[in-house]
């Protein structure tokens, strides 16, 4: 299949890698990172396996990769107003999009520019980051949740279809029905977990979690996503609290996104990650005040930043 990967940072030079790896013709449109991967190709450090790509196919802008069958965005939901520009020269007749980005909005977003049947939702549970330009560090997870924007079962049946070309590769994925219902998964551990290594100026995951009380503050921030996500109708596994509190503690020195963003004075995913999905839990009626307070203190970090 022939890809694009619209905003290849981290995220999705290790995915478009994993895909490249399966035999997939992978295009990575990309910016800072151009000439280091026209120089010496596309380096990925992974704890499933290192991938070098020496001479993998490179864009600098939509229209000098052309249109193709799948496009996957990851780019930062603050270039959403990009899309309209950015998608039409990637498409032909049959082309699907998949987000592969962070928080609430996007599907929606790229469903003004793309019938809404053919765009999908993939939420990537991992830890990657790019700290040399055309060098991704894998260190931790790798699985990719699916969900059709449009919940009918063609939808799902075209989520599977996408599942599958992942096929052979380390990257294990599962399919739902309902695209909030993984939404609310992922957020549960983005909203508490990114937000409070945000909040407290850009730290480590290790970091964090030398302060028991910000640890005992994201369980208590993750319990009410929960009760929230339960609230609209998209109750997350009983165990999900448990289970992601343990698996965060062991991801070390990794450092989440909006936390880099932050450090490297780029524009804050606030309203996706955290803005929308708290008017959504003032709409269902839930009690959420230490999500409140982290999101005021994530503002104060903000003003006093930018």
């Amino acid at each position: 299949m022939n890809i694009a990967i619209l905003g290849a940072g981290a995220l999705g030079c290790y995915y478009g890698a994993r895909l490249a790896e399966a035999g997939h013709n992978v295009c990575f449109i990309l910016r800072s990172a151009y000439e280091p991967v026209k120089q010496t190709g596309l380096h990925i450090h992974s704890i499933h396996g290192d991938v070098h790509l020496p001479h993998p196919r490179i864009a600098r802008t939509p229209e000098e990769c052309g249109p193709v069958d799948l496009v996957i965005v990851c780019w930062k939901t603050v270039c959403n107003s990009l899309l309209r520009q950015a998608l039409p020269p990637l498409l032909h007749e049959n082309t699907r999009v998949l987000t592969f980005q962070n928080g609430m909005g996007n599907a929606e977003a790229i469903a003004e520019v793309v019938q809404a049947e053919k765009v999908f939702i993939g939420l990537c549970f991992v830890c990657v980051m790019m700290n040399t330009p055309g060098t991704v560090e894998h260190l931790e997870k790798g699985d990719i949740q699916l969900a059709p924007l449009c919940a009918t079962q063609e939808g799902l049946q075209g989520a599977h279809e996408l599942a599958g070309l992942f096929s052979g590769t380390p990257v294990g994925t599962r399919c739902a029905l309902q695209a909030e219902q993984i939404l609310w998964c992922k957020l549960s551990w983005n909203i508490p977990f990114n937000g409070l290594c945000l909040a407290h100026g850009g730290i480590s995951i290790r970091e964090l979690f030398r302060m028991p009380e910000e640890v005992a503050r994201a369980r208590t921030i993750m319990n009410e996503v929960c009760r929230t996500a339960e609230a609209r109708g998209y109750p997350l596994p009983t165990e999900i609290v448990d289970a992601q509190m343990e698996s965060t503690a062991a991801m070390g020195d990794f450092v989440p996104s909006s936390a880099v963003d932050y450090n490297r004075r780029r524009p804050v995913e606030y309203e996706a990650i955290w803005g929308t999905p708290l008017r959504r839990a003032h709409e269902a009626g839930v009690a959420v005040p230490a999500w409140e307070k982290l999101t005021a203190d994530i503002q104060a970090r903000l003003r006093e930043r930018y």
